[in-house]
């Protein structure tokens, strides 16, 4: 157990299998060191305590990046921004207030019940995180702002219901954490420290992937027969966060 109390924290107990969370905590440091080119996670977990400790951590180690919470009814305004209407008759002008999508530039935006997400907010959601930017064509006004984001998509649902995190995130998000897996028992080992996490982001830019890697990459994506390009993409993005780190 660490003597900062984070097997505490994760509800764990002395003696018992703790083989998948070595792992799990590699993916979220790896997520934090780059969660913009690593589009997300996937974070399978009923309500627990677990679950609110992996959040707080991975929230932690972002640092100052900007860290916002997707409403379950979000409306379009509050998604994409509107016209502020106290400023824009204060300055005789049109003002647009910016909504989640792009104050969450630079950051992280926390869907919870990302299963349950409406179509359209899916669509807005994987358009971010494909373009990085927004385009805004509403009240008159035009603006482009830049949306570069990370995605924490918390997925509630009911397996034996039919509930699952839809398929046009799934694709775009680099890790599929399950708290649920029978291999998260035990006391969690220390993971990578704050200080580990915050070097290893500052030397991102420095880190090239070889040509043979990213063909490897490739190679084994289409031997699992993995139809998507994004996987490889992304797993050679955990790949340079991971030699940073």
């Amino acid at each position: 157990m660490r003597e900062d109390g984070l097997g505490d924290e994760f509800g764990l107990r002395a003696g018992e299998d703790a083989s998948g969370w070595p792992a799990l905590q590699r993916a979220l440091a790896l997520f934090t060191i780059d969660p913009v080119g690593l589009g997300g996670v996937w974070l399978r977990s009923g309500p627990d305590p677990r679950r609110d400790a992996v959040v707080a951590w991975t929230r932690a180690m972002l640092g100052d990046a900007p860290w916002l919470t997707l409403p379950g009814h979000v409306t379009d305004d509050r998604l994409y921004g509107g016209l502020a209407l106290a400023e824009t008759l204060a300055r005789g002008a049109l003002v647009h207030e910016r909504g989640l999508l792009a104050r969450a530039h630079g950051g992280v935006l926390v869907a919870p019940m990302a299963e349950r997400l409406s179509t359209s907010v899916v669509a807005a959601l994987g358009g971010a995180l494909d373009r990085g930017e927004l385009t805004l064509e509403r009240e008159g006004l035009t603006e482009r702002l830049p949306c570069r984001l990370g995605l924490v998509a918390r997925d509630e649902g009911r397996r034996s219901e039919g509930e699952a995190l839809p398929e046009p995130l799934r694709d775009r998000l680099a890790f599929v954490l399950d708290l649920r897996a029978p291999d998260l028992r035990g006391p969690a080992p220390a993971p990578p420290t704050p200080e580990a996490v915050h070097a290893a982001r500052a030397l991102l830019g420095e880190v090239e992937l070889p040509d043979e890697a990213l063909e490897a990459l490739a190679r084994g994506a289409l031997g699992l027969g993995i139809p998507s390009l994004r996987a490889t993409l992304l797993a050679a993005r955990a790949a340079r966060a991971n030699a940073a780190l």
